[in-house]
């Protein structure tokens, strides 16, 4: 149903969009002094984040539980290692901080002094070359040194404040780490999601596509190098530490550290690091090893060399690679602007924010001039555009072990309107007797489908989600039982008028779920038809008085259905499926239903089925008035593919759409499920993620695909279902044929 809000026009738009902009610069401005706590919140939670994700894979434990276990860990650790060598180092790195402008000063001293005692030039196979002119005139130096002075001042300045802080105001640091720790907890809980929810703004289906591409490739540039700084960052603290101890330097532990701290600065923090350690060296009152002050810092310093060769040939390319992909003399301005305009913390985040700007700003220029946006999209290559990915700050992991795709095996129910449908047309194997309903995928009190193949065949499902618990359902699935049921109906007559409860109504009175549920029809007779909600003018009192003598069926209302229609009904609809029909059906996992009227029928002993009338009109959404069947909404896919949203209000037309689209309530999506109809040619591709977020079903309903996940194969192949537990990462779709897939979260 097309909207009749009045659409904006440029000018509100731009409006709009100005004053939300000045808004958010007006709060930053307000609340600066929160904003560095913030952001060292934000690299806290980015750092630990895959520790997190790994280990809320492969443990019961919901996120919350696993992400206060890791916080708390690291507090232990923190003051743990703190109270061993912490005091040490810190004390050192006090020290280093008060004596290192000292020594700075008098190196620039020597130096002058050395210019003034060369002499003016040397004779060189007769050819004069001047000496003292080739060195730098000592304002040169003066100034270089200032900026350099000026770029460590905050880590400087900062370890003596801190040492004031301690012992002045302990309590205000302690309060200013216990709310970064408390930011970076909700933070590191909400991280999954943040992907979804900046995807989300772009609503427009290639929009959306493009943010989560502009998401993943920001996130790993952010991803690589902040953890891998940071791994770099421990690495060298304990090499150069280390080195120089045995080397004999004094506060070889401070200027570890130091070195270490300098890793977040890139190109101009390792020479810092360096420098330090040489001046140190130099000026050290008792050098090691008998040797001269000078021969002693020349020692220092090709120690310092061999390290920082190391770091580059070895242990930067495995660690952090080419993460920035910046020009180092880009990355050096980068650094030095990053310092001038936010201290210490401008300085460590400058490269990446410079590196994200050139991806964003690559975007711009090729939208501007009508190009691809992204490099591998005229090869036919979009990778992780339909995937779940949270963030898509990197690719999904592979799945723990143990876990992989299940199928099933069916569940049959013989209720009196089947019969042997599902065999003759679908080919499926059914024991003898009449079938109506095969749970395909179940974990109900009344039907529990076992695992066909694999380390867990035999076992039921719901036993696979006591075992895996999130690792199969997702972390965003809030429930203690599988929340979905999959059926196939084969209907050889009317099903009884029915309705069913929703969640409140159907745990209050039945214990059970409530019942919003999608048909999928994969055959239809040319005369099929279903009853569909109610006419126009039924109201609760009309309908009970209908109902009291089994006179209701000129109050329902009747609808045509044909092959590949989808059917939406939500809970409190009435509905009926009539004969000729064989149906996928989709629902919650719930077997409730409150029956209206049953065509006179009679079931074993010659007993008619009992009604629940009374329940009935508790439930019926008397909204549900002569609904259509609308065309699905068509959302963005990749080459190859056509994909359409069949459980969506959207879909149900007639003066119920009305109805159902001014409820105050009223959203356009299923709140329980989602169900997207993939029509593919042979050789289209669809790459998806299992993130850890929910589990995926895939079902065939014609034709035939393959699923790739961690180097393994699978078979769809026609009218069959796999279950893609939550935590198995990324796969991939291959339609091998054309085929038509549902793809259910």
């Amino acid at each position: 149903m097309q909207s009749t809000s009045p659409p904006w026009n440029t000018t509100t738009k731009a409006i709009v969009a100005v004053s939300a902009l000045a808004l958010f610069c007006l709060l930053v401005w307000v609340f600066r002094g929160l904003l560095q706590q913030v952001v060292l919140a934000v690299i806290l939670a980015y750092l630990l984040h895959p520790l997190i994700s790994l280990i809320d894979r492969r443990t019961p434990a919901n996120r919350v539980t696993v992400v206060l276990a890791v916080y708390l860990t690291l507090a232990v650790l923190v003051i743990a290692t703190f109270s061993l060598v912490g005091v040490t180092t810190f004390q050192q790195a006090l020290d280093l901080s008060r004596r290192l402008p000292g020594w700075f000063e008098e190196g620039l001293a020597q130096l002058q002094l050395l210019r003034e005692q060369l002499p003016e030039s040397i004779i060189v196979a007769g050819v004069p070359i001047p000496v003292a002119g080739l060195l730098p005139q000592l304002p040169g130096w003066n100034e270089l040194f200032s900026q350099v002075f000026g770029l460590l001042q905050p880590i400087l300045g900062r370890s003596g404040s801190l040492a004031a802080s301690v012992v002045t105001g302990t309590v205000a640091v302690l309060g200013q780490i216990l709310l970064i720790f408390i930011i970076s907890i909700y933070i590191a809980v909400d991280i999954p999601r943040i992907g979804n929810m900046i995807a989300n703004i772009a609503h427009k289906p290639g929009f959306r596509r493009d943010a989560e591409r502009l998401t993943s490739s920001v996130s790993q540039v952010w991803a690589a190098y902040m953890r891998g700084q940071a791994l770099l960052a421990i690495i060298i603290f304990v090499l150069v530490s280390v080195v120089l101890g045995a080397l004999g330097v004094d506060n070889a532990l401070g200027l570890g550290l130091l070195s270490g701290a300098m890793e977040f600065l890139p190109v101009i923090g390792p020479l810092a690091g360096a420098g330090a350690a040489i001046f140190v060296a130099f000026f050290q009152s008792d050098p090691s090893f008998g040797l001269t002050p000078l021969q002693f810092a020349l020692a220092v310093a090709v120690a310092m060399i061999i390290i920082q060769q190391i770091e580059n040939t070895l242990l930067v390319p495995r660690i952090v690679g080419k993460a920035l992909n910046l020009h180092p003399l880009l990355v050096m301005v980068s650094v030095i602007m990053g310092a001038s305009l936010a201290g210490l913390l401008g300085a460590i985040l400058a490269a990446p924010v410079v590196a994200s700007i050139r991806i964003l700003g690559e975007y711009a220029w090729h939208k501007m001039l009508d190009l691809p946006p992204f490099l591998d999209e005229d090869e036919g290559q979009v990778q992780g555009m339909n995937g779940n990915d949270p963030l898509g700050e990197e690719p999904t992991p592979p799945a723990p072990p143990g876990v992989y795709p299940l199928s099933f095996l069916p569940v049959f129910k013989d209720y009196i309107w089947g019969g042997r449908n599902l065999e003759t047309r679908l080919g499926k194997e059914l024991p003898p007797g009449i079938i109506a309903e095969s749970w395909e995928i179940a974990a109900h009190a009344n039907g529990q489908s076992r695992v066909a193949t694999g380390p867990m065949e035999g076992s039921t499902l719901e036993e696979i989600q006591q075992r895996w618990g999130e690792q199969l359902i997702g972390d965003s699935v809030e429930t203690d039982t599988f929340p979905l049921l999959i059926k196939l109906l084969d209907s050889n007559s009317w099903l009884s008028v029915q309705v069913h409860p929703d969640d409140a109504y159907a745990q209050k009175h039945a214990g059970d779920l409530g019942k919003t549920e999608l048909w999928v029809i994969l055959h239809a007779e040319p005369d099929a038809e279903i009853i569909f909600g109610l006419k126009a003018g039924v109201d609760r009192e009309r309908f009970a008085q209908s109902a009291a003598t089994g006179a209701i069926d000129s109050m329902l209302h009747r609808i045509p259905i044909r092959t590949g229609d989808a059917v939406y009904i939500p809970a409190g609809t009435v509905h009926a499926l009539g004969p000729g029909a064989i149906v996928a059906e989709i629902q919650q996992n719930s077997d409730t239903t409150y029956r209206l009227y049953d065509w006179g029928r009679t079931g074993a002993g010659g007993r008619s089925r009992p009604l629940h009338v009374r329940q009935a009109l508790d439930v019926i959404d008397w909204r549900m008035v002569e609904p259509s069947i609308a065309p699905p909404p068509i959302l963005s896919a990749p080459d190859g593919w056509v994909r359409e949203a069949l459980a969506d209000l959207r879909s149900i037309g007639g003066p119920a759409a009305a109805n159902l689209h001014a409820a105050a309530d009223a959203q356009t999506s299923c709140p329980y499920f989602q169900v997207d109809r993939l029509t593919g040619q042979p050789g289209a591709v669809w790459d998806g993620s299992c993130d850890g977020s929910s589990f995926h079903i895939w079902g065939c309903l014609s034709g035939s695909a393959s699923l790739l996940w961690n180097g393994e194969t699978g078979e769809l192949k026609e009218v069959s279902w796999l279950l893609l537990p939550a935590a198995l990462g990324a796969y991939e779709i291959r339609a091998k044929t054309h085929c038509v897939l549902l793809k259910i979260h």
